[in-house]
C-alpha cells in the first residue's frame, strides 16, 4: 500500500513528465496532450488524497492543483523552450505541486479533526492562489483570445479560486450557500476588472498582475468578512493597494498618440 506522500510524489512526477512532453510533439496534437495533462492533474490529485469527498470537496481541494497545472501547460504549449528550461520548469512544478497537494491533504484531514499544520497550510494555499492567478491569467491573455471570452474564463476560474480560498478558513463550518454566492459575486468583480483593463494597452504580465491583484483584494476582503474582523482600516489598505496598482499600470502603459 502506498502512503499519501508517495502517491502525491508519483502524481507530481507523472504530471511533470506529461508537461515536459508537450513541446516535443507535433503542433497538431499538442492541444490534445495539453488537455489530457490538465484533466489528469485533477484525477491524479483525487487519487493522491483519496477519501470520502463531497461534490464541494472536489472543487475546494482540487481546483488549485488543476489550475496550477493548466498554467504550466499553457506556457509549455505556447512558447518555444530549450531542454534546460524544460528541466528547470519540471523541477519547479514537482516541488510546488507536491507542496500544494500536501496542503490540500492537510485541509482534507482537518475537516475530520483539528491538526496543528492547518495554519501553515492556509498560508501556503493563499500564496499559491495568488501565484496561480497571476500565472494562469498572464498566459491566458497571452493567447490573444477575444477579450470577452477571456473575461468569461476569468470569471469561471477566479470564482473557483476564491471559493476554495474562503473554504480554507473554516473548513467544516463553511456555510455553503454563502460561500457560493460570495464567490460568484467576487468572481464577477474580478472578471469586470479583467474586461476593463483588457482594453488598455497592456502586455500579458501586466494583465496577470491586475487580475491577480483583484483576486488578492476581493479574496482578502471576503476572508476578513468571514472571520468577522473586516475594519475600515483593512478596507483602506486594500483600496490603497488597488490605487497603487492602477497608478503603476497607467504610468507604464504605452498609450501612443
Amino acid at each position: 500500500m502506498l502512503t499519501k506522500r508517495q502517491k502525491i510524489l508519483i502524481s507530481s512526477l507523472l504530471l511533470a513528465l506529461g508537461l515536459f512532453s508537450i513541446p516535443l510533439i507535433d503542433n497538431h496534437f499538442k492541444i490534445y496532450l495539453t488537455i489530457v495533462v490538465i484533466v489528469a492533474s485533477f484525477f491524479l490529485s483525487v487519487w493522491s488524497i483519496y477519501g470520502k469527498f463531497s461534490w464541494l470537496d472536489l472543487i475546494n481541494l482540487f481546483v488549485l492543483p488543476t489550475v496550477f497545472t493548466a498554467s504550466f501547460a499553457l506556457f509549455l504549449g505556447s512558447f518555444e523552450t530549450s531542454l534546460q528550461l524544460r528541466i528547470i520548469f519540471s523541477l519547479v512544478y514537482i516541488a510546488v505541486m507536491y507542496t500544494i497537494l500536501l496542503s490540500e491533504n492537510i485541509f482534507f484531514v482537518s475537516t475530520e479533526r483539528n491538526i496543528p499544520l492547518v495554519r501553515a497550510a492556509r498560508t501556503i494555499g493563499y500564496l499559491a492562489t495568488l501565484f496561480v492567478s497571476f500565472a494562469f491569467f498572464t498566459l491566458l491573455f497571452g493567447l490573444r483570445q477575444n477579450i470577452f471570452l477571456f473575461s468569461a474564463v476569468v470569471f469561471f476560474v477566479s470564482t473557483l479560486l476564491i471559493a476554495q480560498g474562503v473554504w480554507q478558513l473554516n473548513l467544516r463550518d463553511t456555510e455553503v450557500r454563502n460561500q457560493i454566492v460570495s464567490s460568484l459575486v467576487m468572481g464577477l468583480l474580478v472578471a469586470q476588472v479583467a474586461l476593463v483593463f483588457g482594453f488598455w494597452p497592456l502586455d500579458p504580465p501586466k494583465i496577470g498582475l491586475v487580475t491577480a491583484s483583484a483576486v488578492y483584494v476581493f479574496l482578502g476582503v471576503l476572508q476578513h468578512q468571514v472571520k468577522d474582523d473586516l475594519t475600515r482600516r483593512s478596507i483602506l489598505e486594500y483600496a490603497f493597494i488597488s490605487l497603487m496598482v492602477i497608478i503603476l499600470l497607467f504610468t507604464t502603459s504605452s498609450w501612443g498618440v
